[in-house]
């Protein structure tokens, strides 16, 4: 572990929630610390400077000179290290940290890791909710819910954290007790200069790892460690010895360790092939970190999902309507559209469309034209959706749109009875919402209101 001299001056870089609950851990402990933003009025400025009047705050602006006088730069995740005044402050030998490194570094318990382009909210929080059943202390935070340095106030024996690559492009080893890579698809192509530098940074979380737990059916999940780390795998196919997949016993798919039927696919509470897949991966990291057997399978069968992820919200006139806002990329809409649609092929409508991040959606091509029997396209990059959706004759119609409300307008009109009218954007939503929250409020309200 690097020593840190007790003059060290650490400069957190972006304030906003999780910039605060830096300078509020780094005060607490003594050290010498100052704030800069980008914006003149940050959120979290009032609050800052009302608990730390002291404190020098450089805003409007990233100035290289005040960045090149710190010795530590605790960067916040919505900072690209290309920025010049970062580049700047690295050349000139300033070290970075974040408020993922300093918690790990403080954390006496347990830690498992979680990254992944999509599901990997959903397996978080799926995991304290095992912890849950198990009885065992635990937070949960990093990317979901509470910046991660204010989890240090309770102390407990495992820590859940969420990663995402923007806060993995800040750490160095981390050291986790049980570390996962969920899956890699093309996402935040505005931010890396390929997609190759995007999955090189999602291994970073691996580094340093007890144990790695991987996605067999997604080769850019393996991870990039020495011989001698232990790992486990999880996968639908048939399992290893001590890996995680699916059996056939009886004409029924069971989910298993090894050659041990855990449970019948059919009784996992959340539905789709995609959250099949996410509950092995929950066993596997909950069995590797030592939760109980029967408080996974207990978890398995209760675990209800969170808000805007495939989130059912009512049925109109016999059509159910699901809410997958959260789905913000190419490789979550393919899940999304494989998990719901294999079971229900020419039924499925789909509705997306928003701010792309520079991706590809021609991968959407084949499964949206065999199993969607229309896709309804709205938003600012629409044109490059219809464009990469709307090839040949094959599969259902391609409808553009301005708006989510016409959208969901269009898609009342043409169900019938038995269809599914599914919001899984592919894309961020900040083109007509605040977030990707309000877009699948919106939606919600929007079904609430005809029900």
């Amino acid at each position: 572990m690097t020593l840190i001299a007790a003059d060290t001056q650490y400069l957190v870089v972006g304030l906003g929630v999780t910039g605060l609950s830096c300078v509020r851990y780094l005060s607490a402990q003594g050290k010498l610390c100052s704030v800069i933003d980008s914006r003149q009025t940050p959120p979290g400025l009032d609050t800052l400077r009302a608990e730390f009047p002291d404190i020098e705050v450089t805003l409007g602006g990233f100035d290289a000179d005040v960045m090149i006088r710190a010795d530590v730069l605790v960067m916040s995740p919505g900072v690209p290290l290309s920025t010049p005044a970062v580049q700047a402050a690295l050349a000139n030998g300033v070290r970075l940290s974040s408020d993922i490194e300093l918690f790990c570094q403080a954390h006496q318990g347990r830690t498992v890791l979680i990254t992944g382009s999509n599901a990997k909210s959903t397996v978080t929080s799926w995991v304290a909710d095992v912890a849950r059943h198990a009885g065992m202390s635990h937070v949960v935070g990093g990317n979901l819910g509470q910046p991660a340095l204010t989890l240090l106030d309770q102390p407990v024996d495992l820590a859940i954290l969420e990663l995402s690559s923007f806060q993995l492009e800040l750490v160095g080893p981390l050291r986790a007790d049980v570390a996962t890579v969920l899956n890699v698809s093309e996402d935040h192509q505005d931010r890396y200069p390929s997609f190759a530098a995007y999955q090189q940074t999602k291994q970073r979380i691996y580094f340093g790892c007890r144990h790695a737990v991987f996605n067999r059916d997604d080769p850019l999940t393996a991870p990039l460690l020495p011989s001698g780390v232990a790992q486990t795998s999880f996968g639908l196919g048939q399992p290893d010895l001590k890996q995680f997949g699916v059996l056939e016993r009886d004409g029924e798919a069971w989910l298993a360790r090894g050659q041990e039927a855990w449970l019948k696919a059919s009784e996992v509470a959340l539905p789709g092939r995609h959250n099949r897949n996410n509950a092995l991966a929950v066993m596997a990291l909950a069995d590797v970190i030592g939760l109980d057997r029967d408080a996974i399978v207990a978890s398995l069968r209760q675990f209800k999902g969170l808000p805007h992820r495939c989130e059912p919200v009512g049925s109109i006139n016999g059509v159910q309507f699901v809410n997958d806002s959260k789905g913000t990329n190419v490789g979550a809409t393919l899940a999304a559209v494989e998990g719901l649609g294999r079971d229900h092929p020419g039924r499925l409508i789909l509705l997306l469309g928003g701010q792309g991040k520079g991706a590809d959606f021609s991968p959407l091509r084949g499964p949206v034209a065999q199993l969607c029997k229309s896709s309804w396209v709205f938003g600012q990059d629409q044109a490059q959706i219809v464009a990469a959706l709307a090839v040949g004759d094959q599969g259902g119609s391609v409808y553009c749109v301005e708006t989510m409300e016409q959208a969901l307008a269009g898609a009342e009109a043409e169900s019938v009875a038995g269809d599914i009218v599914l919001l899984s954007p592919a894309c961020a939503s900040f083109d007509q919402f605040n977030d990707f929250q309000h877009r699948g409020d919106v939606f919600r309200s929007w079904v609430e209101a005809r029900l």
